[in-house]
């Protein structure tokens, strides 16, 4: 069986844009992450197949992809759902068998049918691939393939690195978990995944780190998990085995990850993370205003104080990443200086600002729905998401957030500020308890510092600031923070063009047509 594997492209979230992302392409490079689930989903076939991927985030399909396929599998994100039906429809008018999944289509399964697909699979690839294999050889087709229960990740195959062109990416990407003990209302990590958190175990992941380090990977690695430390005690299992290993192999890869807040409270946590080379932590803030966060259901964040927290995580040696959601229920006005005051407070460099979007499969989509609020139309069902509206009737008048969610862009993405934050977060790092050697740069990296030198210490009005701070953390810190701040600062093009795109949308009043808008 020849099998064409293919991921729709880059989706909404941290670090990616609709477009050509500006720090991507500094970089060097073609996307920041693989698609792992589609290689996951490779190795769980039999292994005498001859598998072919594409990634539309910047590969096209060519005529001879598709006449070598037999089967057609394509999975992505709620994001990519036109994309996905597109597919679906062009693999079928070329009259291939397709098999779709994903989180894309988990809650629209009744879509994919309809777009020709013959398996819509729901559930986790360990338990949904066999009943897929029984119904391909029985010729079934035109069904949904349904497996409820979790996965036993033990089972979980190391995944088809091979099948990638890894100089295209940014990083590579592993799993160790899956399931996330928390109940957060805008979130369906839960309801895809469950409460109760699975992984794989440390043996699992060495072989898949050693799999990566045997193909030539030498750069960043992303764990995908919805909470690294869903389970603190298995996570530190996992870093427990890995601080010898990673030792063995001369500390090539750095690490980072998603985790809640209350990473704060296990210092010997976060000391084995760094042991072992994680670098940065993308948490959930979402907003420091605590009404807000229990009327969401974040009662990790509640019960935590949110600013100690990302100064102590900062402290041990990890840079934070935030996620911030601007426009959600109970929100008071000024959440914009409240969060820019926090972010600052905090010295936090890197933080995403989004404008809350009622996903299907959240709690938050059912309340809204039970209440009325839904703003829901045939576009929104054919997946064409417009990432600079909000979906529903706020609580509060449209305008007044929109403009909140434009000002804290605009103050938290301003270059001298940014700067100032960046200074901060890495000054205040303590010494890491290993010694990082130095890796030899790639030829992209060095002409990714380059660009970035020549915006931040010659062409932009921070340059006397820029050659400041960086003469003083290159005197006072160790290398891997004076690359890592040099990094920090690369990213801001994403953030920058980010506030550039969602700035022009609103200028040319791409939100004069939004029902509670024009209403009012």
């Amino acid at each position: 069986m020849n099998v064409l594997l293919i991921y729709p492209g880059t989706g909404s979230g941290i670090l990616s844009t609709r477009g050509r992302d500006k720090a991507v392409y500094s970089a060097g490079k073609q996307a920041y992450s693989p698609p792992l689930g589609l290689m996951t989903l490779a190795a769980l076939f039999p292994q005498d197949w001859r598998f072919e991927l594409v990634d539309n985030a910047f590969q096209e399909i060519s005529p001879q992809h598709w006449s070598r396929c037999d089967l057609v599998i394509v999975t992505g994100t709620i994001f990519h759902l036109d994309r996905i039906l597109e597919i679906i429809r062009e693999a079928k008018r070329r009259k291939k068998i397709v098999a779709v999944g994903g989180p894309g289509i988990f809650h629209f399964t009744d879509e994919a049918l309809k777009a020709g697909a013959d398996y819509v699979v729901r559930g986790e690839g360990e338990i949904t691939v066999p009943p897929l294999l029984e119904s391909l050889n029985e010729g079934v087709t035109g069904v949904v393939i349904e497996r409820a229960g979790p996965a036993d990740l033990t089972t979980s195959p190391v995944p088809r690195f091979d099948l990638l062109d890894m100089s295209a990416y940014v990083d590579m990407s592993i799993q160790f978990s899956r399931g996330c003990p928390f109940l957060c209302e805008f979130c369906d990590a839960t309801q895809l995944f469950g409460r109760k958190v699975r992984t794989k175990t440390p043996a699992q992941v060495l072989a898949e780190l050693q799999a990566l380090y045997d193909l030539g990977w030498r750069r960043q690695i992303f764990v995908v998990d919805d909470n690294f430390i869903g389970n603190p005690g298995l996570t530190k299992e996992l870093l427990d085995e890995m601080i010898p290993w990673i030792g063995a192999h001369g500390m090539p890869f750095d690490f980072y990850t998603h985790s809640s807040v209350n990473l704060s409270k296990h210092p010997a946590l976060m000391d084995s993370m760094v042991r072992v080379g994680f670098v940065s932590v993308y948490l959930g803030i979402e907003t420091p205003d605590k009404e807000t966060l229990t009327a969401i259901k974040k009662h990790q964040n509640v019960k935590t104080d949110l600013l100690e927290a990302c100064r102590t995580i900062n402290r041990a040696g990890l840079e934070v990443m935030a996620g911030t959601i601007i426009g959600l229920d109970g929100e008071k006005a000024g959440s914009d200086a409240r969060l820019v005051d926090f972010v600052t407070t905090a010295g936090i460099p890197v933080v995403e600002v989004d404008l809350l979007h009622a996903l299907p499969g959240t709690a938050l989509w059912d309340r809204l729905k039970q209440e009325g609020r839904l703003l829901v139309n045939e576009d929104y069902v054919l997946g064409k998401f417009d990432d600079f509206t909000i979906n529903f009737v706020p609580t509060r008048p449209l305008k007044e957030v929109l403009d909140e969610y434009f000002h804290a862009m605009e103050a938290l993405y301003e270059p001298s500020a940014f700067l100032e934050r960046a200074f901060k977060h890495f000054m205040v790092m303590q010494p890491s308890p290993v010694p990082r050697p130095g890796k030899r740069p790639y030829l992209s990296e060095i002409v990714s510092v380059f660009r970035a030198v020549v915006r931040w210490g010659i062409v932009w009005p921070t340059r006397t600031k820029f050659w400041n701070y960086l003469a003083r953390i290159g005197w006072n810190c160790d290398r891997s923070r004076f690359a890592r701040f040099l990094r920090c600062c690369i990213t801001l093009d994403h953030y920058r063009e980010v506030h550039k795109e969602t700035s022009e949308f609103y200028q040319r009043g791409g939100l004069d047509d939004h029902p509670v808008r024009s209403a009012r």
